[in-house]
């Protein structure tokens, strides 16, 4: 059989906020957010140097950080279905995040789901959070430090993306099916890149059985 794996980003995918940017706008500096957001926009700046700058003004202990999270943050439905329906049939089930094992890991743990990861870290300071950017290297197709690479050594045989945002562009257009909402819908509609809308993870898997 042709090994099959089913590909997740997190934040705002399998969250129904993207918890990173939550995060940066609650805990850090809505000024300097809405700055290199801007400068992610227009293309001043890569997604890493983004998520580094927007986290060196986050001062708040980690522990306060996750306990917010599990008390605010949910996960759209539909996902521990999808996974363990997944995994029963054979298919590897992994997240590649551009975020944090510190953050996803207690929503995981959280919602009984077991998946491999492959995420940033943060060093949580009192001076300022330090992200520590586990992505190698610049892509050779959108010449950032990407998920695309990740996807690639982790993968063999059918790919299947699902995703929202800016990070997962690279990714989903290397990917053998996508399934995709928000921003990342938006991009592939522009490019003319074939994928499957989805709204929660009960549409993924209806699309999936079909």
């Amino acid at each position: 059989m042709t090994p099959r794996t089913l590909v997740f980003d997190f934040d705002g995918t399998v969250t129904e906020i993207d918890l990173l940017d939550t995060l940066a706008k609650t805990f850090g500096d809505p000024e300097v957010y809405a700055e290199v957001d801007r400068g992610l926009d227009k293309g001043r700046l890569t997604l890493r140097e983004v998520i580094t700058r927007e986290f060196e003004p986050v001062r708040k202990p980690l522990e306060e950080v996750v306990d917010w999270e599990l008390e605010t943050v949910r996960i759209r439905p539909g996902f521990r279905e999808l996974v363990e329906d997944a995994q029963s049939r054979g298919w590897r089930t992994v997240i590649v995040s551009s975020g944090f094992h510190e953050l996803i890991e207690p929503i995981l743990e959280r919602e009984g789901v077991e998946v491999e990861l492959f995420a940033n870290r943060v060093d949580p300071r009192p001076d300022g959070w330090v992200v520590q950017w586990n992505y190698e290297g610049d892509c050779d197709s959108c010449g950032e430090s990407c998920k695309r690479s990740v996807v690639r050594e982790l993968t063999e045989g059918e790919v299947v993306y699902v995703g929202d945002g800016y990070s997962d562009r690279c990714a989903a257009e290397d990917s053998d099916r996508v399934f995709a909402t928000r921003g990342l819908a938006e991009y592939l509609d522009e490019r003319g890149i074939p994928y499957e809308r989805f709204d929660d993870f009960h549409d993924v898997a209806r699309g999936l059985a079909s």
